[in-house]
């Protein structure tokens, strides 16, 4: 017993340090904003209580209630898109590099060095391609006699550009994930495959694809994290407002307008920006309870 007293006692030392540090910097806050969230507060007078009537607002507010879920529902969108589109991408990119294509080392470097980029100066890329009046992209169009676009001010176009901005960007985090786990394969099972007769397909499909699953897991779970808080991009691609009509409206975006941007009753409110916090907290904790229910059928049991 006191052998075993004393592991669990060495054992609490040791995380104690992290655990304090994850709960000055990350419990505490959360707390703090469920609490601020119930009081109207611009940060430099007294709070005062409001009960619900921040949620009401959030709620129920003609205008600001179209906004917040039009928001969300562009969070989800992205996130979609993420999951079925830049995620699938990634693992296809990875495979290529696993049979060792042409150049591949070479290709591998250029699709991972956007990943250490920061979002401004991919942003900024972006920008000198895209915008209109002094975008690349326009100059070339207009040389070749083609008509030119708005990009980013097209409700039809801005959505879709910012996926391919997001996959030129992300893809090398999950593709090296995918590359690794495709590494750890033993090469014994392919092997064994080959002998048996499998073709390259059956060999992908059948022996690749399972055994890439737990690697999957960790890419969509930090996708999600990047999809429901994504900000600086959308920011500097088309300003605090979401751009034209909203179409890169995140939820990011409204909490910064109106908590630091004076939009609600032209001052900022800290209380009401703890609201779309707390409530952006439920929405987070519902889809990643939904998400780990199903990505926990990919996980081997040992």
């Amino acid at each position: 017993m006191n052998k075993k007293r004393k592991k669990r006692r060495n054992y609490l030392l040791f995380i104690s340090p992290g655990f304090i540090m994850y709960s000055i910097f990350i419990i505490v806050p959360i707390i703090y904003v469920v609490y601020l969230s119930f009081f109207h507060w611009n940060g430099l007078t007294e709070k005062t209580f409001a009960g619900l009537s921040n949620f009401q607002l959030l709620f129920t507010d003609q205008k600001i209630a179209p906004d917040f879920w039009h928001a969300v529902g562009n969070n989800l969108k992205y996130l979609l898109c993420i999951w079925f589109i830049v995620t699938p991408l990634q693992f296809l990119t990875a495979y290529f590099f696993y049979i060792k294509i042409p150049a591949y080392k070479y290709i591998k470097f250029m699709v991972f060095m956007p990943y250490v980029i920061s979002s401004t100066i991919v942003s900024f890329f972006a920008t000198m391609i895209f915008n209109p009046n002094i975008g690349i992209l326009n100059r070339i169009l207009k040389m070749a006699g083609l008509p030119q676009g708005s990009w980013f001010g097209d409700i039809h176009q801005a959505f879709k550009l910012f996926i391919l901005i997001v996959l030129w960007q992300s893809a090398g985090s999950g593709m090296m994930i995918f590359y690794s786990n495709l590494l750890d394969i033993p090469r014994d099972v392919l092997e064994a495959c080959s002998i048996d007769g499998a073709t390259e397909w059956q060999k992908f499909w059948r022996i690749l694809v399972p055994l890439s699953l737990p690697s999957c897991a960790s890419t969509i779970i930090m996708s999600t994290i990047w999809a429901l808080s994504v900000f600086d991009l959308p920011y500097i691609l088309v300003g605090s407002t979401g751009g034209v009509r909203g179409v890169l409206d995140f939820v990011n975006l409204v909490f910064y307008r109106y908590t630091f941007g004076s939009v609600l009753n032209a001052q900022s409110n800290y209380g009401f920006g703890a609201a779309i916090s707390t409530v952006m907290l439920f929405v987070i904790a519902v889809v990643t309870a939904i998400q780990n229910k199903v990505l926990s059928r990919f996980e081997y049991e040992n």
